[in-house]
């Protein structure tokens, strides 16, 4: 054991000793960091970090800012000791302070540091000054306001804080993706938000993508202005309709922070005191121009729109009678992929076919040319031979080339054989004789009782027994056609399947918003609650979630007998969810209240669209 323990001891000290050999073993890094737009008169930072200590350090030529102070050299480091393995980081820092003095972009040139005899140059930094303003600035936005400041009015320049839907295109054809991004600028400090209003796209389908749940501010120059810019929500828009849509106006309530005019106390008088203010803006409507796409489309166009590709193929190409194999057809693009129906396939006759089993794999953080969507058709053959599935057709518009493109997949030869395997039913036929006992006479034994006789001549199947049967049979038949092929009309009805299975759906939804409820994941609580709503009257009043608004759904729910309240009741729990996932730091306590009000909503509301047919 003293043994074990001097050997740990020893190992340990020479990681030690071997430490600063394995630091210049590993790659150095040397990196400038500043801010990337400055006004005239502002002081600033310019730090250089290195990954290790410097034998020597040259600073660049700086020629075009101030030099306040510098280089002001600072350095850390950390040690870890994990399972015997020893890591340490270390930074060194190099910081200036400078200050604008004059309008324009300026390219700081690099610097050099040499670490173990090795040169290493940073990269070259631009900066941009602008003209001076003399707003403060953003510089934190996860704030919330305290409860000795409540907001009130007052009068701000409109371009002092202002909101945007920023489109990538004004004109587009029907399906071609548009992305939207809601922006907010300010030249002030910003506290907290409240009340948004997020546009509805009536005309399109669209799709959020996936942002940060807190507003990251960047400096940007608006017009020679210096602003900070946050990034509110960003969408993938597919219009639906050859028309010109208006996107609607965001609306939000800002509350920030500017110097009072009465202070209310000698400190707040002496130091320049603040007050928090709100201020509600508005974006300004946006027009986008919606073209027809070209005419005379092939058969094979399902509605896509965009650049796609496509993969066919089969899990089998030999098997057996009443065996199923599957054909998978693969389509990946950049486009409306989600809006695209069911391509035909089209296979021999004697195969029996089935609706696809639909799978999506759709990018939330932008629409990068890798969603896809995968179509899996299971095909059993009835009887045995070769067989020829033909290649799959798939057309697409191209918007680069402004024309429509098909692609083909590879056809596929399928080996049919019987399948010997299977029951054979073979009817027999078998009757019981009669014993018959000789007396010791050439007569037989003479029954005195014969039974049943009928006359000679006379079948059953002229019989009135047999006819009235016959009849019977033909028109149960006859019903269970009817009753069959009204089934087969309606489980083929996609919009019957999905009304009747509404509430199921929503409330295996409210399971899963359930799980999340006891994990205190209250964003992700929220969006299934809201999903939970659109999907469950989407699915029961056929209306596509697209089109969905407070207008149809309160227009939709009263149509059907609902209670006025319980349209407002609706409206209601979205609202909240909507603005509890979107404000930060909202007050998350009343989720399980949430969850109750909308497990009773659907019961109610399930009692009365339930009869709808």
């Amino acid at each position: 054991m003293k043994n074990l323990v001097n050997m740990k001891t020893f190992g340990g000290i020479v990681s030690f000793l071997l430490l600063p050999v394995l630091l210049f073993a590993q790659s150095i890094t040397f990196d400038v960091n500043a801010p990337n737009i400055v006004e005239v008169g502002e002081q600033f930072q310019l730090s250089y970090t290195a990954s290790a200590r410097p034998s020597q350090f040259t600073p660049p030529t700086i020629s075009d800012f101030e030099v306040l102070a510098g280089p002001s050299t600072s350095f850390s480091s950390s040690f870890q000791n994990i399972n015997g393995k020893v890591t340490q980081t270390q930074t060194y820092s190099y910081t200036y302070v400078l200050e604008a003095t004059k309008e324009g972009k300026f390219t700081i040139p690099p610097a050099e540091a040499v670490f173990n005899k090795e040169t290493v140059t940073s990269k070259p930094i631009t900066i941009e000054v602008v003209k001076s303003s003399n707003n403060n600035t953003n510089q934190n936005i996860n704030r919330r306001v305290s409860n000795n400041q409540q907001p009130s009015s007052r009068n701000l320049p409109d371009d002092a804080i202002y909101a945007i839907v920023e489109v990538d295109k004004n004109t587009a054809y029907v399906g071609e993706p548009i992305t939207a991004i809601i922006k907010i600028y300010t030249s002030v400090n910003i506290v907290d938000f409240d009340n948004p209003k997020f546009p509805s796209f009536n005309g399109f389908w669209s799709q959020e993508l996936e942002t940060s749940s807190n507003v990251n501010f960047q400096r940007v120059n608006v017009n020679g202005k210096l602003y900070n810019m946050g990034i509110i929500r960003k969408y993938i828009l597919y219009p639906q309709k050859v028309d010109e849509l208006t996107i609607d106006p965001f609306e939000l309530g800002v509350i920030y922070q500017a110097p009072s005019n009465a202070p209310r106390s000698i400190f707040d008088e002496f130091f320049g005191g603040s007050a928090t203010f709100r201020k509600q803006v508005s974006s300004k409507p946006v027009k986008i121009k919606v073209k027809k796409l070209p005419p005379n489309a092939p058969e094979s166009f399902y509605g896509a729109v965009g650049k796609y590709s496509i993969k066919a193929n089969i899990d089998k190409n030999k098997l057996k009678t009443n065996e199923a194999l599957t054909l998978s057809l693969k389509v990946v693009g950049n486009g409306n992929v989600k809006l695209i129906s069911t391509p035909n396939i089209s296979y021999p006759s004697s195969f029996e076919a089935f609706d696809p089993k639909i799978k999506e794999n759709i990018g939330k953080h932008d629409n990068n040319g890798n969603d896809s969507k995968t179509f899996d058709y299971v095909l059993i053959p009835r009887t045995p031979g070769k067989y020829r599935i033909d290649p799959v057709e798939f057309t697409y518009f191209d918007l680069r080339d402004k024309q429509y493109k098909t692609l083909k997949s590879d056809a596929f030869n399928i080996e049919v054989s019987a399948d010997t395997t299977s029951d054979q039913h073979v009817v027999t036929g078998s009757y019981n004789k009669e014993d018959i006992k000789f007396i010791g006479k050439d007569i037989r034994y003479i029954k005195s009782k014969p039974g049943f006789l009928k006359p000679i001549g006379r079948f059953i199947v002229s019989s009135g027994v047999y006819q009235l049967i016959y009849i019977i049979f033909i028109i149960l038949f006859a019903l269970f056609f009817v009753i069959y092929h009204k089934h087969i009309q309606r489980i083929s009805d996609v919009k019957f399947v999905k009304m009747k299975k509404a509430n199921k759906v929503a409330r295996k939804r409210l399971q899963t918003a359930k799980l999340l409820l006891g994990q205190n994941n209250a964003a992700a609580f929220y969006d299934e609650i809201s999903k939970t709503l659109w999907g469950y009257a989407s699915d029961k009043l056929n209306i596509p979630v697209a089109n969905l608004n407070s207008d149809n759904i309160r227009e939709s729910l009263l149509k059907y007998d609902s209670q006025q309240e319980d349209t407002e009741e609706f409206l209601r729990i979205i609202d909240e969810c909507e603005f509890a996932r979107f404000a930060p730091g909202a007050d998350h306590s009343q989720m399980n209240s949430l969850y109750q009000d909308t497990y009773s909503l659907l019961t109610k509301l399930e009692n009365i669209l339930g009869r709808v047919r």
